[in-house]
């Protein structure tokens, strides 16, 4: 990170100040940090100066973090505010990131404070763009040119939320395209290194296409990747605790595959919220459908966070896509046995990738986002 940053801490402890001051020094990130550990200084420094970050312990005397946050979102609605506590439970977490907090960090885990600041701030960046978007769209006069912008924007900005290259994962060769049906879509694909060997990966699909579901994605895909460091289930459940009211309001529903992969033991751990579109074909060719499944994020009914494992040898490929695949050619019939055929002889994840995607390359509009991710375990 190269900008230099302005970070307003709330923090009683001087040795946890400290210590928060130590591990972002020790990731590279250049900060200016102003302590205050009471209501009335958080208040002053606020007012008088411009941060770029706010960083918050949940609980001090006479005054709290979640306090704080509620000052902060009536006065500075998008400025990224993280979490820093000793301890947070399970409902006090959910609590605060439906309140509007960007994420939190343990302070017996503060390895997680460096890559939970730079997130939070690419996200606010990302979410200044679309709101810089927004607001010349809204000042065009004529309709048609506002149109035109709105999917120029939203396009340009749900490009840029989809990873721009692809990862270097020991062990495993991983590509991914998505192919919305119009201008933008309600399809993404996602990898995050977590932690040290671990990485998520994410494909969703939200119901619908067009404007509104492109906007529900970057929602969703925002709230797990803030919670990718908890274990899939646990990462499923908080976001869709925080996105009840959202879901809810656009009356949409969301399917979502999201795998934890450990490269050490080459093994992930996953779990399935209604999505379905996903397998595994051995290196002789076996194919593996991914159980268990659940519902759909947004779905009435029992709520039920199981997660499933798998485990990879050198030559396996792991493969997700949107229905939006099979949508496009109805005439192939195609099943996961029939994709799996189309990748005997590929000797990379991008050209399994590009084989698949392929299939849906006919005359005539795509009905349905097409998205496609594939991991080929290579050590």
């Amino acid at each position: 990170m190269d900008a230099h940053l302005r970070i307003l801490h709330l923090e009683d402890d001087p040795v946890d100040a400290e210590l928060v001051q130590a591990y972002l020094a020790a990731e590279g990130i250049d900060c200016d940090i102003v302590l205050v550990e009471s209501r009335e200084r958080f208040i002053v420094e606020l007012e008088k100066d411009s941060f770029d970050l706010i960083l918050a312990d949940f609980a001090l005397p006479g005054f709290d973090g979640m306090s704080a946050l509620a000052i902060v979102r009536e006065r500075q609605p998008e400025l990224p505010f993280v979490f820093v506590s000793g301890r947070l439970g399970e409902e006090a977490a959910i609590e605060s990131l439906k309140s509007g907090a960007t994420d939190y960090v343990l302070k017996n885990r503060l390895s997680r404070l460096a890559p939970a600041v730079q997130r939070a701030l690419s996200e606010a960046g990302e979410r200044a763009e679309l709101k810089r978007a927004e607001q010349a769209l809204r000042e065009s006069e004529l309709r048609s040119y506002q149109m035109e912008m709105e999917l120029h924007y939203a396009a340009e900005i749900q490009t840029r939320l989809l990873p721009r290259g692809y990862p270097v994962i020991p062990g495993f060769d991983i590509a991914a395209k998505c192919l919305p049906a119009r201008q933008v879509g309600g399809d993404f694909f996602d990898w995050l290194e977590v932690c040290p060997k671990v990485w998520s990966l994410t494909l969703g699909d939200v119901m619908g296409k067009g404007m509104a579901a492109a906007m529900l994605m970057a929602t969703v895909r925002a709230s797990i990747r803030s919670l990718g460091h908890n274990r899939p289930a646990m990462a499923i459940k908080l976001a869709e605790s925080a996105l009840r009211t959202d879901l809810d309001n656009s009356e949409s529903f969301v399917t979502l595959f999201l795998g934890q992969l450990n490269t050490e033991n080459r093994c992930m751990t996953f779990v399935d919220r209604g999505h379905g579109y996903a397998f595994v074909r051995r290196k002789n060719g076996a194919i593996k459908g991914l159980s268990p499944r659940g519902l759909p994020l947004g779905v009435p009914g029992r709520k039920i966070y199981r997660e499933g494992m798998v485990r990879f040898e050198r030559g396996d490929t792991l493969v997700l896509y949107s229905d939006g695949l099979i949508d496009s050619r109805p005439d192939l019939g195609l099943n996961n046995r029939l994709l799996a055929k189309h990748l005997k002889g590929a000797s990379h994840a991008e050209e399994m990738v590009d084989r698949l995607v392929q299939l849906t390359e006919y005359l005539g509009a795509r009905p349905d986002d097409v998205t496609v991710l594939v991991a080929h375990c290579t050590g």
